[in-house]
């Protein structure tokens, strides 16, 4: 595109540059066990008809002409070489040892998925059809609402049109106020990320600084945020200081004051269940003497005073409110992400003060899906946690740390392959999010954020149409 400056007569040219992630199959030195067992048994004549049958290649021939062992991890568990088998001499079972993977909210298949989406950045598609739940708690009771497209899909992943996953984060002031032709009111804090995810800081590992090194250059790469403890930051991540966003407790900001001077956003990690705005409005104050320009963000993770305080964070002058819950307290009742999120934001909404803070929610994100779902409920973007360190190996570890016999270990040789697979992570869930806005006819995530009427609610329909059954 070329533009011209009419009062100079200088012609100058201004590029279009449209985001992209570069995905690189990226192999881990931890694999999950195979998920499918297949078996041959000696009644087997040799007809190689499950040759024919099979499209993913499990059954093969091998050099003596003779059907070869099976190659189980290919298996999607399909059974057309056990209906095609005219001696019935295939069996195909689940493998005992995937079954025991992760929990009864990070299940086995979440795992697997992640794990493919992490190794090749496609999205994970199985040819005998989807085999999750249709509706349940949490994120699964509610669905995706495609009917009030207005004009043909727009398809965002293959080209034909581009659909914006850009977010802006910050403080919104209601209006801005002129003199003339000068602005007077205080120009708005935001930072623009071109997708609605963020990194949250991991839990405490053997790993240490690589995994703080590989979410920092993640963050780089994709143009988006990692948040890291204060206390576990050091001078190999300066570099990346543009793409850092420090975690500080309260208490504990005077020991970080040249971390705050040269970061461009802090959060401030509140876990109290009542903050006072008095106290509020004190930090705020000192963390902006340090840093004029610095964006603050007020992390709640007590859900009992999340509302309240969420609004007091906006009365106070805050940029950004993170709302987390315990990934714990999430498999234990997966409704409470949900009902958080949208009570946090409804809230706000009838005080008519939401627009003027960016939400951001964490907990619970289990799969590509819960982006745009806790997106619909009211937040601008989500911060990702667990999922990214099961890529790397963890076998779902709660809490502040990781178990002790948790495999993850992330080495200095592995940086890079690390980072690549969180990278090919999220440019899987991008290309999902994409789907889904050109499901809806969006041309940008923003309009997204809460509009309820993009959803399905299992439990309201329910009670639509069999009334109440209390």
């Amino acid at each position: 595109m070329e533009t011209r400056n009419t009062a100079s007569g200088n012609v100058f040219k201004e590029r279009y540059y449209r985001y992209h992630i570069d995905v690189r199959d990226a192999s881990w030195k931890i694999r999950l066990p195979k998920k499918f067992r297949v078996k041959i048994y000696n009644n087997c004549v040799n007809i190689q008809e499950c040759v024919q049958a099979c499209v993913y290649n499990v059954h093969r021939v091998g050099e003596d002409s003779r059907l070869a062992e099976p190659l189980e991890e290919l298996c999607r568990g399909c059974h057309r070489c056990t209906l095609v088998c005219p001696k019935g001499a295939i069996c195909i079972e689940l493998n005992p040892e995937f079954q025991k993977l992760g929990d009864s909210y990070f299940t086995p298949e979440r795992i697997e998925n992640l794990f493919f989406e992490a190794e090749t950045g496609r999205i994970p598609v199985s040819g005998a059809g989807y085999g999750g739940d249709f509706a349940g708690r949490g994120f699964n009771g509610f669905w995706f609402d495609f009917s009030e497209i207005v004009r043909p899909t727009r398809d965002g992943i293959h080209g034909r049109e581009y659909i914006s996953t850009t977010v802006d984060l910050g403080r919104k002031p209601h209006s801005l106020v002129f003199r003339g032709s000068q602005l007077v009111s205080e120009f708005p804090r935001l930072i623009e990320l071109p997708i609605p995810i963020i990194l949250d800081s991991p839990l405490y590992s053997s790993s240490g600084r690589n995994l703080s090194l590989v979410l920092a250059r993640t963050a780089n790469k994709l143009g988006t945020l990692s948040i890291i403890e204060a206390e576990d930051y050091f001078d190999g991540l300066k570099p990346y200081i543009f793409n850092l966003m420090p975690r500080i407790r309260p208490n504990g900001m005077m020991d970080y004051p040249q971390l705050i001077k040269y970061s461009r956003i802090v959060e401030l990690d509140y876990r109290e269940e009542m903050i006072s705005e008095d106290e509020m409005k004190a930090d705020l104050r000192y963390v902006r003497e340090l840093n004029p320009s610095i964006i603050v963000c007020a992390r709640f993770s007590s859900v009992n005073g999340m509302v309240c305080n969420a609004e007091i964070a906006v009365r106070s002058g805050v940029d950004i409110i993170h709302i987390h819950v315990d990934d714990r307290s999430v498999k234990h009742d997966p409704d409470i992400i949900v009902d958080t999120i949208r009570r946090v934001h409804s809230h706000l909404v009838e005080n008519r003060i939401r627009d003027e803070v960016s939400l951001v929610s964490s907990g619970g994100i289990a799969e590509a899906a819960h982006v745009p779902k806790s997106i619909i409920l009211g937040a601008d973007a989500v911060a990702i946690g667990l999922v990214y360190q099961i890529v790397l190996g963890c076998r779902v570890c709660y809490g502040d740390r990781h178990r002790d016999d948790c495999p993850m270990n992330v080495e200095e040789a592995d940086i890079g392959i690390a980072s690549q697979r969180i990278v090919n992570l999220i440019s899987s869930w991008r290309d999902q999010l994409l789907e889904v806005l050109g499901g809806m006819g969006l041309r940008e995530v923003r309009r997204l954020r809460g509009e309820l009427g993009r959803a399905i609610f299992y439990r309201e329909l329910e009670e639509k149409v069999f009334g109440d059954s209390e």
